[in-house]
């Protein structure tokens, strides 16, 4: 703790400077972790570590951790300060809070609402008449034609994505919102998935005008899942100090290994 207070704090703040200012796009996201001894709060209450990734296109390629003891939108506005390019997130309602961004939310996380919606039949089959697995198909089809333009560059991606995923993107959101207005939905989960799809509508969309925007937040994902495997083990941090410490060693080491540094 002492050595990440004296020292590697000042790195810290460094890479994560360097990241905001020189990289256009960046992914976030943000997991609980627990913090026994936190001023004025219980030890089994949440906290959270957050973490900022550089996206695959970007030459400052880094990855931040930042222990914080709050999700809020206030939070996430302090650790994203400064930086004006494009955000990848999920659909956490904090992200919608900063300004200056352009905010790009994850499909694999509308797909999972949907996928989640989806009932089963008498032989524990997935019922394929119904609205949750048409929400699926609907998420199939751009994934797919992702796949088709992979290897294209951003210009050409942001072309093909016009006039292949824009028509499937409409088609969507015309049957979410007929589906939304001509039904009373009884299947809980499927309203969950209508409603999150029709909320996030813009930053959803957002894929269509940059090449560069990925369709997922799965870089984000797997950035931070060393720390949430590694939680299993450790259990918590036991103050502040060691929690920040915590977030300053995960940066330094999960930074070097992005950049293949021993």
């Amino acid at each position: 703790i002492k050595i990440s207070e004296y020292y590697l704090e000042h790195l810290w703040n460094l890479m994560l400077k360097k990241l905001k200012a020189e990289n256009e796009l960046l992914h976030c996201d943000e997991t609980t972790m627990q913090c026994n001894k936190e001023t004025g709060r219980k030890a089994t209450t949440n906290s959270y570590m957050w973490v900022l990734a550089s996206g695959e296109l970007e030459k400052q390629k880094g990855i931040i951790f930042n222990y914080e003891p709050s999700r809020s939108g206030e939070t996430a506005k302090n650790f994203l300060k400064n930086f004006t390019g494009i955000l990848i997130t999920d659909g956490y309602a904090s992200y919608k809070d900063i300004e200056n961004i352009t905010h790009a939310e994850c499909w694999a996380h509308c797909r999972r609402y949907f996928y989640e919606s989806i009932p089963l039949d008498d032989n524990n089959k997935m019922d394929t008449t119904s609205d949750g697995y048409k929400g699926v198909q609907y998420c199939d089809k751009l994934f797919k034609i992702e796949k088709e333009i992979a290897n294209l560059s951003v210009e050409e991606k942001t072309i093909a994505r016009q006039e292949k995923s824009k028509p499937i993107l409409e088609e969507f959101y015309k049957w979410v919102k007929s589906t939304m207005s001509q039904k009373i939905i009884l299947n809980k989960k499927l309203s969950k998935a209508l409603t999150y799809a029709l909320n996030q509508e813009k930053e959803l969309s957002e894929f269509l005008n940059d090449g560069r925007i990925p369709l997922t937040n799965s870089l984000a994902e797997r950035a931070i899942r060393p720390f949430a495997v590694h939680r299993k083990n450790w259990l918590f941090s036991d103050s502040t100090a060691g929690a920040k410490a915590n977030a300053v060693m995960y940066s330094l080491v999960e930074s070097a290994k992005l950049n293949n540094l021993n």
